[in-house]
Parts: C-alpha cells; structure tokens; sequence
C-alpha cells in the first residue's frame, strides 16, 4: 500500500512541476520554472553539452558564465533536510521543487537520466563549513530523490582553491600554486618564500576572472564526480546528525 501511495504522489508531483514549467513558459517565455526560481539557463539544446550550476546563495549567481551551455541556480540559504521529510513534505519546499522541475528528469522510480535536461549537475559552494554543510545537503537530496542520476554520473562537486599562491619572474607570473585546504598550505608554508599568497573568500566574493578560473571553465577547474558512496556518506551524516532519532546521534558523538 505504501509503494502504490508513493507511485501515486511521484506522478502527481510529475505532473504539477510539468504544468510549473508550462505555465511560467507561458508568462514569460524565460525557460524559469517559478515566479521566484532564479535560474539563470543555457542556450544549448544538446543536454550532454549543457552543465547546471547549484550556486550558493543570490551573490554567487552573478558568476561568469558561458550561456551557451551554463545555466546557474543560487539557493537561497539551506534546503531543507530532505531525510526528515516525505515526499509531499519536501516538494512543498521551493529550493527542492525548482531543483527537480529545472533537471526534468522524474523522481523516485520515475528519475530517468535519459530525460535530464543537463548531463552535469555541479554543486558549487564555498570552502568552509557553511558549503560543506549544503553540499552534504545536495547530496542528501540526490541520493533520496535523484539517485539514478549519480548512477549515471551526472552528479560533481566543484573544488574551489582556498589560496593562490604566485612566483614572479622578471615581471612576468613563473609559477601558480593552488591550495584547497588550511592543511595543505600549511604543509608547503616553507617553500612559498618569494610567492605572493592570496586567500579566496566566498563563491560570491571573487573577482569575475577568478570565479571563471577557479569554478567555471572547463580548463582549469577542479571537479570531482560524485558516486553512490560519496552520496551514501552523506546520506548517513545526514540521518544520523539531523535526523530524528536521538540515541544514533549519541553514539556517534561518543
């Protein structure tokens, strides 16, 4: 009874994010989902060359893109903690909806990647422990919702620098280090004599030409792409640190 329910509520909420998309094409003809989505879309119609960008936060979205075959979306603050939820509860939830509604690739057992609009999901958020903590998020809702996308790897997390570190020579740049955590800087701090070190702040904080550098173009990025494992580690610091059983929480803090 359960399963028959749940195919139920799948095709339901198939159905109104498909009357969601039909109905702001009418309004607008912009490709945005709802009143409120931000989405910023790609003009490309070949989905395997087309990347959306999960962004965090209003001041990231203005990231520099190519809008040939980028599209970004800026969450605004944290989604909602999808393993407390059902499915009706989290579709309630804007950030969820429009995430779902944008990839148009189904739910549940209706997620088919064939009809994913983009065949690169990057979650893209900063390098502390706010970013951390939505990302775990993102993967969370995937691995619940959207699982056959991480199968068919879809799903990546890009690597922002936490420092550049740069050596001149005769005016001209001789050498470029980037450092993606606190440990690894510190580890080479010794041999950086004569480099100029600069830290990055947030997504949204970066100068355009370092954002395009460090998280947009395809040459010089770090991405790495998400598996089953990833997300199913982070499936389970989710339901164990935010979920609603308190005596696992307990034992893990012990």
């Amino acid at each position: 009874i359960e399963k028959i329910n749940e195919s139920k509520e799948v095709r339901e909420s198939i159905n109104e994010t498909r009357l969601d998309k039909k109905n702001a094409r009418k309004l607008n003809g912009s490709g945005t989902l709802t009143k409120s989505s931000k989405l910023k879309t790609a003009s490309a119609k070949d989905p395997s060359k087309k990347e959306l960008f999960i962004v965090e936060g209003d001041s990231a979205s203005n990231i520099g893109r190519d809008p040939k075959f980028q599209a970004v979306f800026p969450l605004r603050g944290k989604i909602k903690n999808t393993f407390e939820l059902t499915l009706s509860e989290a579709l309630k939830n804007e950030e969820v909806r429009t995430i779902i509604s944008v990839l148009n690739a189904g739910i549940l057992q209706e997620c088919d990647p064939e009809k994913a609009d983009y065949h690169k999901i990057i979650i893209a958020t900063d390098a502390d422990a706010d970013g951390s903590h939505i990302r775990t998020l993102l993967l969370g809702l995937f691995f619940k919702f959207m699982k056959p996308l991480i199968d068919a790897g879809y799903l990546y997390v890009v690597l922002p620098p936490l420092y550049k570190a740069v050596k001149y020579k005769n005016g001209n740049i001789d050498e470029i280090k980037m450092y993606y955590t606190e440990q690894e800087i510190e580890k080479d701090r010794s041999k950086l004599t004569g480099y100029d070190i600069h830290r990055y702040k947030g997504l949204g904080e970066m100068n355009a030409d370092q954002l395009w550098e460090t998280t947009m173009d395809p040459e010089t990025r770090t991405l790495i792409q998400v598996t089953i494992d990833d997300a199913a580690q982070a499936e389970k610091r989710v339901s164990v640190l935010m979920g609603d059983k308190v005596e696992p929480r307990r034992k893990w803090i012990e």
